[in-house]
C-alpha cells in the first residue's frame, strides 16, 4: 500500500469524503490553560457542556463549588490512526469530595481510548484515586481504584501535580503511563472508546469542592499515520469474495465528480402483511420487537413477533390456565414463500383463553420484549439450533395478578423449532432491563455472539455484549449514541442489525422526543460493530407514512431487518399510527384502534447508497488490494443512459499493461462481469492493485471478486 494512500485515508477519516489535497502531517498541538482566568475565558475556552456550579479565581486558582453534573470539555486535537505518537497531559488538582456520584473527574480522550481519574478524600481512611472501569467507577467498586502503593502519601485535598503519559498503536489497545507529585504510580489500562471524535481534555464534577491549578498538554508528538483496523480489515475482505459498498469511505483512495446517494427502499403496497385484529390474541399489537429470518436451505421466511391481545385496562387473559395481566407479551409464529404473504399456522402449544388453535410459541415466564432469535446450525446440539436473546420482565396490575417470577432484565431460550421454546435455568443472563428492541447475531470473523440493546447504555443509546456460548456474556458497553449534530431532543430509541458483507449494517430508530415525538428510521455501519458512523448523511432511510396510515406516527424495525433473496433485500419493520407522546385513544370509544401491525418494504442487492456521475464523468479510485486467481471482477451498476469503465493499476497508480480500459458496461446490471479485451487472463499483477472506475451517466453500488464459475457468491457461502 503506497505511503500517500495512507496519508490521504487520514485525512478522510477526519475531515470526511472530501478528495481534497492536503499534507502528510499535522504538527504537534501544545497549549497550557493558567488558572488565573476562568476557563471559559481561556485561550482555548473550555466549554461547558452540561450543568451548574459556582465557578470563582482564587489566589489564581479555579474554584468549583455545588457542582450539579457539572462538565467543561477542551477539544485539543483531531482523531487520526497513528503508530508510536508521544503525548503528555499534567494538571494540579486538589478536592475535598468523597463521593464522585460516578462523575468522570478529569478525562482524557484520544485514539479510540478514555482515561478517567478522579481522587476521592475520606475522614476515616486513607484517601483515594479512582480510575474509569467498565461498569462505572466509585468508591464502592474495588476494581475502579488505582494501586497507590508506590507514593509515600496521598492527600486528595492537596494541591497534587498529575502527569499522564501515553503512545499510540494502530489497534488502540495503550495505556496511559501515571505519575503523581514527581513519583511514578504506574500503568492504568484506559477504557475502550468508540465515540470520539477528537482529541479532547475534560473534568466532570457532581459534589464537593474542586481546586485546579492549571492545565498543559502536548500531544501528537512523532510517530506515523497507519491503516486503521477497519481500513485492515476492509481491505482483506475483497479477496475474501466480499462485496464492498459505500456506506463507509474506508476504501476510498481518491474520488472526483461522484456524489453520493442514499437509497430509500420501496414499501410494499398491501402492507401491513400482519395486523392487530387478525387474531384475538393479537388485537392489542401485532409487533416487531421480534425477528425474521430467512433460511435458505427451507426456502422460506420465519418470523417471531409480540402478540399483545388486550388494552392494559381491559380484563386479564388466561394463558395455559392461568391468569395473566391483558397485556401479556407473547411469542407469536409466522411464515412466508415471499415474504409478502404470511401464514399464522396453529401451533397448538399454548392454550389462549381456554383454546390451542394459535400460532403462540411456548416461550418464557414473563413478558418477553425485544425477543431475537438466531439461527444456528452449528450447535451440535440440535435442541440449540435457535437462540433468543430478550427482555424478560414482570408487572404488577390492578388486577393484582401475582407474576411467575419478579425479574428486569436480560434472559436467553433456546429450541430445536424455533416453536416450542426452553428457558435457560441460569436466566437472567445480564442484569440489566431494556425496554426496546434488541438484536443478537452470530460474527463469523470474531467467531462469537454479539448482542445490542439499551441494557447498561445510560439511556435511549446502544450498548453491546459479546458471548462465545450465548449464555455468559461480556459487561455491556456503550457503542453508539445521538450527537449534537442529530439536534435537540435525538435519541436512539433502539437499532435493527444485520451483518451484511461482512460489515455491520444498523439501522437506527430516531426518536425526536419534544419535537415531532415521532420515530423514523436512519441507516449507519461498522466494519467491526463497535465503531459506527452514520450512512447517506443522515437522511431518513425508512420515512414515517402520512399522517393517520397505519405507520404514520413510529416506525422500527425487527432484530436482524435485512433478510436477503436472490437479488432483493428484505427490510421488515412495524409501525404505529400515532406518535409516541400521543394519547392512545379508549378501546370502547375506537373498537378498531390497535396499537400496531407488520410491514415489509424492499431494496435492490446492495442498494443502499451509490455513487452517482452525470453527464460529467466521475472517477473513484480503491484502495490497493490483493487480486487472486482465478477470480473476476463484478460490479452492481444503474446505467441505462451510461456507462461504468474499469483500469486496473499498480502500486504506483500506473494503468497495467493489458488493464487498462475494461468494456463499457451499460444498462441496469445488478451482477455484471468486468472484462477487459487486452488481458491475458489471471490476475492483473502479483502485488495488490487499485481499480479506478470511470462512470457516466450512471449509479455504483458495490464491486467484488468472484471466483470464475461459482454459483454463489462469497456472503451466500457463508
Amino acid at each position: 500500500m503506497r505511503k500517500s494512500c495512507l496519508c490521504f485515508l487520514w485525512i478522510v477519516l477526519v475531515a470526511g469524503f472530501t478528495g481534497a489535497d492536503r499534507a502528510c502531517a499535522e504538527p504537534p498541538f501544545s497549549g497550557r490553560w493558567h488558572a488565573g482566568v476562568l476557563p471559559e475565558r481561556a485561550e482555548p475556552a473550555w466549554m461547558r457542556v452540561s450543568g451548574q456550579a459556582r465557578e470563582t479565581i482564587e489566589n489564581g486558582r479555579w474554584v468549583v463549588r455545588g457542582p450539579r453534573n457539572f462538565v467543561r470539555r477542551l477539544v485539543v486535537g483531531p482523531f487520526r490512526v497513528t503508530e508510536g505518537q508521544e503525548n503528555t497531559v499534567e494538571f494540579n488538582w486538589g478536592t475535598n469530595c468523597s463521593d464522585n456520584r460516578r462523575a468522570d473527574g478529569f478525562s482524557i480522550i484520544t485514539q479510540g481510548r478514555r482515561l478517567r481519574l478522579h481522587p476521592i478524600h475520606r475522614k476515616n481512611g486513607a484517601d483515594l484515586l479512582l480510575v474509569g472501569v467498565p461498569g462505572g467507577m466509585g468508591p464502592d467498586r474495588k476494581a475502579s481504584h488505582v494501586d497507590l502503593k508506590r507514593l509515600t502519601r496521598f492527600d486528595a485535598t492537596a494541591i497534587n501535580r498529575f502527569r499522564i503519559r501515553w503512545v499510540t498503536n494502530a489497534d488502540s489497545d495503550y495505556g496511559f503511563d501515571l505519575s503523581i507529585n514527581g513519583q511514578r504510580v504506574g500503568a492504568l489500562p484506559g477504557e475502550p472508546d468508540v465515540l470520539a471524535t477528537r482529541v479532547a481534555l475534560g473534568f466532570e464534577f457532581r459534589g464537593g469542592t474542586h481546586t485546579v491549578d492549571g492545565v498543559a498538554w502536548r500531544v501528537n508528538r512523532g510517530g506515523r499515520p497507519v491503516p486503521s483496523r477497519d481500513q485492515r480489515r476492509a481491505v482483506a475482505s475483497v479477496p475474501a469474495g466480499f462485496r464492498q459498498l459505500f456506506l463507509d469511505d474506508v476504501m476510498v483512495d481518491h474520488s472526483t465528480g461522484l456524489t453520493r446517494i442514499l437509497h430509500q427502499p420501496t414499501k410494499y403496497d398491501r402492507n401491513p402483511v400482519i395486523r392487530h385484529h387478525q387474531r384475538p390474541w393479537q388485537n392489542f399489537r401485532a409487533q416487531l420487537y421480534g425477528t425474521v429470518l430467512y433460511i435458505p436451505e427451507e426456502k422460506i421466511f420465519k418470523m417471531w413477533y409480540l402478540a399483545g391481545s388486550r388494552f392494559p385496562d381491559e380484563s386479564a387473559i388466561q394463558l395455559d390456565g392461568r391468569p395473566r395481566i391483558p397485556n401479556f407479551q407473547m411469542l407469536a409464529y409466522a411464515e412466508s414463500l415471499d415474504g409478502f404473504h404470511w401464514r399464522l399456522p396453529e401451533l397448538g402449544l399454548v392454550t389462549f383463553n381456554g383454546s390451542r388453535h394459535n400460532n403462540l410459541c411456548r416461550f418464557s415466564r414473563e413478558n418477553a420484549e425485544g425477543v431475537a432469535v438466531v439461527h444456528d446450525p452449528r450447535d451440535p446440539d440440535p435442541r440449540r439450533r435457535y437462540k433468543a436473546f430478550y427482555w424478560e420482565h414482570s408487572v404488577r396490575s390492578p388486577h393484582k395478578i401475582q407474576p411467575v417470577v419478579e425479574i428486569s432484565a436480560m434472559s436467553v431460550s433456546f429450541s430445536a423449532d424455533g416453536k416450542d421454546w426452553t428457558n435457560h435455568p441460569g436466566n437472567p443472563v445480564i442484569g440489566h432491563a431494556s425496554d426496546t428492541g434488541h438484536q443478537a447475531l452470530w460474527d463469523p470473523f470474531l467467531k462469537m455472539f454479539v448482542a445490542y440493546g439499551r441494557f447498561g447504555a445510560g439511556g435511549r443509546r446502544i450498548a453491546r455484549a459479546e458471548s462465545r456460548d450465548f449464555l455468559t456474556w461480556s459487561h455491556p458497553r456503550l457503542v453508539f449514541a445521538a450527537d449534537a449534530t442529530d439536534g435537540r431532543g435525538a435519541q436512539f430509541y433502539g437499532m435493527g442489525t444485520t451483518i451484511y458483507e461482512g460489515v455491520y449494517i444498523g439501522l437506527p430508530w430516531m426518536f425526536w422526543e419534544h419535537t415531532t415525538n415521532r420515530l423514523d428510521v436512519q441507516l449507519a455501519s461498522s466494519r467491526d460493530g463497535i465503531r459506527w458512523q452514520r450512512a447517506g448523511g443522515r437522511k431518513t432511510f425508512i420515512p414515517n407514512g402520512n399522517r393517520g396510515s397505519w405507520d404514520g406516527g413510529c416506525v422500527f424495525t425487527a432484530a436482524q431487518p435485512l433478510q436477503v433473496k436472490d437479488d432483493t433485500i428484505f427490510i421488515f419493520y412495524s409501525g404505529l399510527s400515532l406518535d409516541h407522546e400521543q394519547p392512545r385513544p379508549s378501546r370502547w370509544t375506537h373498537p378498531e384502534y390497535g396499537e400496531s401491525s407488520i410491514g415489509v418494504a424492499t431494496l435492490r442487492r446492495d442498494g443502499f447508497v451509490s455513487l452517482r456521475a452525470g453527464a460529467k464523468p466521475g472517477r473513484l479510485r480503491t484502495l490497493a488490494f490483493q487480486w487472486p486467481a482465478g477470480f473476476q471482477l463484478h460490479v452492481n451498476v444503474q446505467a441505462e443512459q451510461g456507462d461504468l469503465v474499469v483500469s486496473v493499476l499498480d502500486q504506483r497508480g500506473t494503468p497495467i499493461q493489458g488493464w487498462t480500459r475494461s468494456r463499457p458496461v451499460s444498462g441496469d446490471r445488478r451482477d455484471a462481469v468486468v472484462s477487459w479485451p487486452e488481458a491475458k487472463g489471471g490476475p492483473p499483477a502479483k502485488e495488490p492493485v487499485s481499480l479506478e472506475i470511470t462512470l457516466r451517466k450512471a449509479d455504483l453500488f458495490s464491486y467484488w471478486l468472484k471466483r470464475v464459475n461459482s454459483p454463489m457468491n462469497r456472503s451466500e457461502n457463508e
